[in-house]
Formats: C-alpha cells, sequence, structure tokens
C-alpha cells in the first residue's frame, strides 16, 4: 500500500533542472582540468611507490624462502595470493604514513554567496530524530553569508509514518516561519536514494546553487558546513566537497569500538587520502556538498544491462557519480579538516554484516563500471578498491585453505612445517635470520601499522589525550579494540566472503535498511553465523585429527564461538563507558561535538 502526497504547500514552487541520463561510453565534451599540484602527485608516487616496494619486498623474501627446496604449486599459489592480499594492506600503511603529514590548506577566495539546498533523504527512520539533528544546524547557519533551504525526502513506505511526517514538518514550519523547511514525499520509491534525491534535482534543483546532502542519522556543525560551502564559493570548477564524517551515538562495546577507531586511526588515513587523491577524490553518499548543476548534468545514472544483482539500477551510486562529475571536468575534493561532520553506527555485528551484504552487491557492480570511457584513472581506483575491500575475503580464505594444504595435512605435494616432536613451532626451511626477521616483521607490522601510526598522530595532536579521557584509558581502549578486531577478524571474513558469493551467485540483497540498535536472540545469532560456527567446528575437528596446524587453531575457535562473539560484542554493559572515549562522544565531552539524536518533543 501506498502513501497519498501529503498537501503541496509544504513544498515551494517547482524549479526544474535537467539531469539527462549518462551515456558511459561516450563521455561528454567538458573542459579539461588542470594537473593536480606537484604536491599532490609526489604524495600519489609516494602511496604507491610505498606500497609496491613493501609488497615487493614480501613476495621477494617469500620466494627466496620457498625456492630452497623448489616451488611447488601450493607454495606458488600462497606467494601469489599473499602478495595480492598484502599490497592492499601496504596501501592503507602509506596512506597512513602520508596523512602525519599536517593538512595546511590555503584560505578559499571569497566568491558569491550560495543558495544551498539541505536535502535529507528518509526511509522509514523516526521522523522526530531526523528533525532533532538537523534543524540545530539550520537555525545556526541562519543569518549568515550563504542562504540555506531544508529540504525532507520522504521514501518512506508506511502511510501512518508517513502521515507522522507531514505533521512533524509542518508543526515545525509553523513554529519556525524563519527557517525555510519543507517535505516532499515519493508514493514509489523509484530507483531508491539515487532515485529520490534525482527526483528532487529535476523538480526543485533550479532554484539552489548546492545541495548539502545528508543521511538520515547525519549530524554537521555549522562551521564545517560554512567551511565546505566557502570553498565551493570561492573556486568556479569545483563540484564535489566531501567530509569525513566521524561516529557518533554509538552504545555497544562494537560500536563504540568502532567510533574509536573511526576517529583515532579512520583521521590519519582520511588525511593521507585526501593529500593522494587531490581533485579526483570520491563521494560517500553524505554529508557532501555538490554543485546542484554540475551533478544534473553530469551524474544522471543510467541502469545496467542485464539482471540483478550486476544489472539493473546502480546501487552504489555515490562512487559512480562522482567518477561522471570529474569526468565532465568538475574538481572532486576531501575536506578533512572540516571536522565536525559526524554519522551513525550499527550497534550490533548483526546489522553491521547486513549492512555489508548491501554494500558489497553495490561495490562488485562497480566492476562492470571500470571500463566506462573518459574515466581519470584514481576514478578507476577509487571503484576498484571499494570492490576488493569484499573480494580480498576471497583471497585471504583462499590463504587459509592453502596453508591447511602447505601444513600437517596429508596429501601428494603436501608441505611439513610441523612435526609430532615440536608441533608448536615450524621447522622452516634453511633460511638466513633477516629473511626470518623480515617475514615476520612485513607480515605483522603492516596489519598493525595503521593503528599504531594514527595513535601516535591522535596523540602528537592531544599531548594530555583529555579528548579521550587521559592516556592510560586512552592506551586501554587501543589495546582492547586491537584484541577485538582480532577476535572478529575471522568472524568478518567469512561474512564478507559469504556477501561476495551471494552476489555472485546471483542474490539480490536490495536496499532496504539492516537494521538499527536492537538486539538478536540466541536463535538468530546461531542461524546467522551457522557458516562460521560450522565452519569453526570442522577445524577442530581436524586438529583434534591431526590434520591441521596448531597456527590455524585460533581461527578455528574464533569461529565456532562466532553466535558468542556476536552476542557479546553487541551487548551494552556499564562497564562499556570505560573505555573508547573519542572527543565526539557528548557523554563525557559536553559541547565537544552536537548529540546523535536530539528527538522533538
Amino acid at each position: 500500500m501506498t502513501a497519498p502526497f501529503p498537501p503541496p504547500r509544504l513544498m515551494p514552487p517547482e524549479a526544474p533542472l535537467a539531469m539527462p541520463v549518462q551515456n558511459l561510453r561516450r563521455p561528454p565534451d567538458a573542459p579539461r582540468l588542470p594537473p593536480d599540484p606537484a604536491a599532490v602527485q609526489a604524495a600519489r608516487v609516494f602511496v604507491f611507490g610505498v606500497a609496491l616496494a613493501i609488497t615487493l619486498a614480501l613476495g621477494l623474501v617469500m620466494y627466496d624462502w620457498f625456492m630452497h627446496d623448489g616451488l611447488i604449486w601450493v607454495e606458488a599459489a600462497i606467494l601469489l595470493c599473499g602478495m595480492f592480499a598484502a599490497f592492499w594492506i601496504a596501501l592503507s600503511v602509506a596512506t597512513a604514513l602520508l596523512g602525519l603529514v599536517p593538512c595546511r590548506t590555503a584560505a578559499a577566495p571569497m566568491g558569491d554567496p550560495l543558495d544551498i539546498a539541505i536535502v535529507q533523504p528518509i526511509y522509514g527512520e523516526p521522523i522526530g530524530n531526523v528533525l532533532g539533528n538537523t534543524l540545530p544546524l539550520l537555525s545556526a547557519l541562519a543569518g549568515g553569508r550563504h542562504r540555506y533551504t531544508f529540504y525532507v525526502l520522504s521514501d518512506t513506505r508506511d502511510p501512518s509514518a508517513v502521515r507522522a511526517e507531514h505533521r512533524a514538518v509542518a508543526r515545525v514550519a509553523a513554529l519556525r516561519p524563519d527557517l525555510a523547511i519543507h517535505y516532499r514525499h515519493r508514493p514509489e520509491n523509484t530507483r531508491f536514494k539515487a532515485g529520490n534525491l534525482a527526483d528532487w534535482v529535476t523538480r526543485w534543483g533550479a532554484a539552489h546553487d548546492a545541495m548539502l546532502v545528508l543521511d538520515a542519522d547525519s549530524v554537521m556543525s555549522p562551521g564545517t558546513v560554512t567551511l565546505m560551502a566557502d570553498r565551493m564559493a570561492g573556486s568556479a570548477r569545483l563540484g564535489l566537497v566531501q567530509s569525513i564524517p566521524r561516529l557518533i551515538g554509538a552504545r555497544s562495546i562494537f560500536a563504540r569500538a568502532q567510533a574509536f577507531a573511526n576517529t583515532v586511526y579512520g583521521t590519519t588515513l582520511s588525511r593521507g587520502l585526501g593529500l593522494w587523491s587531490g581533485s579526483t577524490a570520491n563521494y560517500w553518499g553524505h554529508n557532501a556538498l555538490i554543485r546542484t548543476r554540475a551533478f544534473a548534468a553530469a551524474a544522471g545514472l543510467p541502469d545496467l544491462p542485464g539482471r540483478r544483482p550486476f544489472g539493473g539500477v546502480i546501487l552504489s551510486h555515490d562512487f559512480v557519480e562522482a567518477a561522471l562529475l570529474r569526468r565532465a571536468g568538475w574538481q572532486i575534493s576531501f575536506a578533512p579538516e572540516a571536522t565536525g561532520s559526524f554519522e551513525g553506527t550499527p550497534e550490533t555485528v548483526l546489522a553491521h554484516a547486513l549492512r555489508d551484504r548491501r554494500w558489497c552487491q553495490g561495490n562488485l557492480q562497480h566492476l562492470r563500471l571500470l571500463g566506462t570511457r573518459g574515466l581519470h584513472p584514481l576514478s578507476r581506483m577509487h571503484m576498484f578498491q571499494g570492490a576488493m575491500a569484499y573480494l580480498s575475503a576471497l583471497v585471504w580464505f583462499a590463504l587459509m585453505i592453502l596453508w591447511v594444504l602447505a601444513g600437517r595435512g596429508a596429501g601428494d605435494g603436501a608441505i611439513r612445517y610441523f612435526s609430532d616432536a615440536n608441533p608448536l613451532f615450524p621447522t622452516w626451511p634453511e633460511m638466513d635470520m633477516v629473511s626470518r626477521i623480515l617475514i615476520v616483521a612485513l607480515i605483522y607490522g603492516m596489519l598493525i601499522a595503521p593503528k599504531v601510526l594514527g595513535a601516535l598522530a591522535f596523540w602528537a595532536g592531544d599531548p594530555t589525550l583529555r579528548s579521550a579521557g587521559g592516556p592510560l584509558r586512552f592506551v586501554a581502549s587501543a589495546l582492547s579494540e586491537l584484541v577485538l578486531s582480532v577476535m572478529l577478524a575471522p568472524m568478518m571474513m567469512i561474512q564478507h566472503m559469504i556477501a561476495v558469493l551471494r552476489t555472485l551467485s546471483g542474490v539480490d540483497t536490495g536496499w532496504a535498511p539492516a537494521g538499527g540498535a536492537e538486539r538478536h536472540g540466541p536463535l538468530a545469532l546461531l542461524r546467522f553465523h551457522a557458516v562460521e560456527t560450522g565452519l569453526g567446528l570442522a577445524m577442530c575437528v581436524l586438529f583434534a585429527l591431526d590434520a591441521l596446524t596448531l597456527w590455524l587453531l585460533p581461527i578455528g575457535i574464533l569461529l565456532a564461538l562466532a553466535p558468542l562473539l556476536s552476542w557479546a560484542a553487541s551487548a551494552t554493559p556499564p562497564a562499556t563507558e570505560a573505555l573508547f572515549w573519542t572527543p565526539q562522544d557528548h557523554r563525557h565531552e559536553k559541547g565537544a561535538a552536537p548529540d546523535a539524536v536530539r528527538p522533538l518533543p
């Protein structure tokens, strides 16, 4: 059942703007942007050079190790998969190293003030929370240099919820006639969020120079919005400015650890990403300022030929829209210095994994778009990197299987590194001590290097660590986050693998919300984590039968305990408050950041 349109008085007169569907085989005639500054190009050479050097070094050491007794097929496969997986880790390390460089942005020249629409697509989220987050921003921006209009763009399906949305917006509009507040509901959510936004662009977009796109759980500070608006006003070819959202509103152990990692480690990574992306950055679908006419002219998305999940509507539209904007001669920029940008995060491991299934399908769709004519090489890189975030799970799983074949398991050509006389330590092929140290340092060092670099950079920026609860609390939080991420890593690897295999087998996950903060019962967790549990139990049985190395047993145990770990990580015990403090956590640092949820009375 669909809900009728609310009375039209909550929307201004239409201002149509054409949004033609783009031809992916023929790029448009577009002005050629000047090359990025020498510093940006040097940053790219540094990041990709370091990543390739680390990968090559690891490959050479492993090759030297395996070649001692001759390279057999299992060792060759381990070498190839290991190098492929190592490159993406090395790329993160190099980006984090670059992120240690402070951001020094020149003051933007003062252009003409912009007329900005704050557009907030929603799909059934509580309207009180949505308005409670965005109205304070709109009020704070009123009277500033730029002009702002707020649009709630609803795709909600429940008729009673639609009526509640309409009443809430009408009440706020009556109480605050000084603010421009509007509401539009679509009877059909054609093309999902991208279609929701395109509907607004084609009907009202011509009235506004730019649009600030928010998610239902987005929170932004007025200073950050003004900084982004000033930057766009001062640069005629700047088509999109993407802020780096931090996570807020977390309550469970899992969510608070995610928020801590996002703030402490993610800040360094995002700064490095901004430095090497230059004018070819990416778009993450929200908390971004977009030049409306540029978006309308360049980012109309076609449907892909074929059936879902690889055909039909482009689900992860944001990456593609950024690539098409850049193809049309518009600059796409990250703004890591815009620190007042926030969003929510799933509270449970199950909700996080379900969201990842949607994202996986959308990111794997991008593989079909890598051949789009006229894209900048870095735009292709962003799309390929997004797909690899999920495909790498298959590589890691293959490495685990290959290691079983190369360990104590029987079979033709199996390599035996462990003996019954000394089962705790492998008997390596003869190799010099330097090679041994290099392998250990490269593998383990790369895994924790981004976290260590992020923690050190955060500490340097706040020597007293007052914003994180003090040095002892900060160190305890960092160690706890590391332990938790290690414990959940095998489970998340299998969940990513499931997401990839579902998509490759033709299962259409769709684009429905994955769920919120609700806890799930034991039976639901057992069903959801059945694959991890079964695989973990099988690995434990193989170990008992002397067919699995001791080195893989911890992975088997963690997988077997997946439902219990998922339940424990998603809990919200009072002790959680003692760890994972962040500057934006309003419960600990009053006034440092807006609340994640401020429902209307």
